[in-house]
């Protein structure tokens, strides 16, 4: 009972005062600092039916974007899952854009204030449970990160991972 007192004593002394026993004072470490979007497509110079029902074809800016890189030149691109998630000011974050799927996954944590036009961060790209990639990046406004990833039904997937675009109030 003493020992409990002093511990209650000290921490008062310290600023930490519980506002119930066994809770603490809200964590300003997750405080969402923004959101990043990560989204899985598939490449192919095949049929881009190998991808499956569930891929859809992407916008036409999209598929002039890849092009333009040399790596990512395709003759098809299919959309196959995407995923948002909450940029925490200091604690890391997951996105699963493969959607009860496990096999890519993306680990992100701010490394820095972000502000509206960059967001540097640490960045891990998993692949079935295998840490594949591991990065310091600079993410700007309208222009993700692609990662050429592994060959898969006959062609590629091609990650992208990028601030989300801030929602407008209606």
């Amino acid at each position: 009972m003493m020992r409990r007192a002093c511990l209650v004593l000290l921490g008062a002394a310290a600023g930490l005062v519980p506002t119930r026993l066994g809770s603490t004072p809200e964590d300003p470490g997750k405080t969402v600092v923004g959101e990043v979007m990560v989204t899985v497509y598939y490449a192919t110079d095949g049929d881009p039916a190998a991808a499956g029902p569930k891929a859809t074809v992407v916008g036409k800016t999209l598929e002039k974007r890849l092009r333009n890189e040399e790596k990512l030149r395709f003759k098809q691109y299919r959309l196959l899952g995407q995923d948002t998630q909450a940029l925490f000011r200091s604690y890391e974050n997951w996105a699963q854009p493969l959607k009860p799927s496990e096999e890519v996954l993306v680990k992100f944590e701010a490394r820095s204030r972000p502000t509206q036009q960059a967001t540097r961060l640490d960045l891990e790209l998993w692949l079935s449970r295998k840490k594949i990639l591991k990065t310091d990046v600079l993410l700007e406004g309208n222009r993700p990160l692609l990662v050429l990833g592994p060959e898969w039904r006959g062609g590629r997937l091609i990650i992208a991972v990028s601030l989300a675009a801030e929602k407008k109030p209606d």
